[in-house]
């Protein structure tokens, strides 16, 4: 078993992919230099009970949904299977914005009950596991999505957002969920980091991207009685703020009949509004990809190759709303209308 997670965060859809260069040796992980700020020594409970899940099997254990929820497949162990790597020096990360996220996120689920929704959260990626974290309070399932490790010369800070699930790992363990609770997709925003990067030869490229089939199908949401995507993100409700990756497969989602709710968090609330989701030219649109690929600076650090495009066009437009949720939805709230991971549960 450790063998196999050993080789299971190796597993990513990497932006060097775009890029035609041999994968380099990046620089040993020390994983001292990755947890030397922003860590505390207590978890959500106020205590010690996250050293138990210091090895990635337990902390897979806490987080991954069961094996008979639909939404197992759709879960990456990437991130959780680099505790192999920095055990020794892992501890619960807080820093700065996550407190405020969990306000926001509390608000946010004291306005959303499971039933035909599926929420999509792409955030920066300590605050998308702690709104995942007070979602779950609420009867959704988290689903992490997160899919490359941590390195200290990394262009993606990853270890934060495993820290967090580390600080959330004993209060998520205590209770389980129906094997068919709705999903919440923990995801990191920053995932396409600086699109126009050139890595110097001393980084560690661990930006990825996401292809549709890391995510259910229209039909197989349909099929799970899901009938609305909120996504929440920290651009707002404004047209084609999804990140680059999800424009396709929200456009295919919509096509398929689900509604969608774009959410934007902030210190004092939210806005939320209804939005049709419709193709945009992104840097996976056939003429970006190309100039994306022909620059050399892409050619840097990664695992595994692969990549996925489509044409896309035209703009989204979107309406906005107010107090808890606008336009349709009932002022007291709205309760709404991949490859297998490899762990053992």
């Amino acid at each position: 078993m450790k063998k196999n997670l050993g080789r299971a965060g190796f597993i990513s859809l990497t932006l060097g992919a775009i890029g035609c260069g041999e994968p380099s040796a990046p620089e040993p992980l020390r994983p001292k230099e990755l947890f030397s700020s922003d860590t505390v020594p207590q978890d959500s409970r106020n205590g010690e009970g996250w050293r138990k899940f210091l090895a990635p099997t337990d902390l897979h254990r806490a987080w991954a949904p069961e094996a008979r929820s639909p939404w197992r497949p759709f879960y990456k162990p990437t991130l959780i299977a680099a505790m192999a790597a920095v055990e020794s020096a892992a501890l619960p990360v807080v820093n700065i914005g996550m407190p405020p996220a969990m306000a926001e996120a509390e608000r946010f689920a004291g306005t959303v009950q499971p039933g035909d929704t599926a929420i999509f959260v792409d955030l920066i990626g300590e605050q998308s596991v702690v709104w995942a974290a007070a979602l779950r309070r609420s009867g959704f399932v988290p689903v992490l999505a997160i899919n490359n490790w941590p390195h200290q010369f990394g262009i993606l800070r990853l270890e934060r957002p495993l820290g967090a699930l580390l600080y959330y790992a004993e209060e998520v363990s205590r209770t389980r969920l129906p094997a068919d609770a709705p999903p919440v997709f923990i995801l990191e925003r920053s995932r396409l980091a600086q699109k126009a990067l050139n890595p110097s030869s001393g980084q560690f490229d661990n930006r990825y991207f996401h292809a549709p089939t890391d995510f259910p199908s229209a039909a197989e949401f349909q099929k799970r009685g899901i009938r609305s995507i909120v996504y929440v993100n920290p651009r707002g409700i404004t047209p084609g703020c999804e990140e680059d990756d999800l424009n396709g497969y929200f456009v295919a989602l919509a096509a398929g009949g689900l509604r969608f709710t774009y959410v934007r968090s902030h210190a004092s609330g939210f806005d939320a509004g209804l939005v049709d989701t419709l193709p945009r030219e992104t840097i996976f649109t056939t003429p970006a990809l190309a100039e994306y690929a022909s620059s050399p600076g892409y050619r840097a650090h990664y695992y595994h190759s692969y990549y996925h495009y489509s044409t896309w066009h035209s703009t989204s437009y979107w309406t906005r709303s107010s107090g808890a949720w606008g336009g349709s939805s009932a002022s007291s709230g709205w309760t709404g209308d991949g490859p297998g991971s490899g762990f053992s549960s």
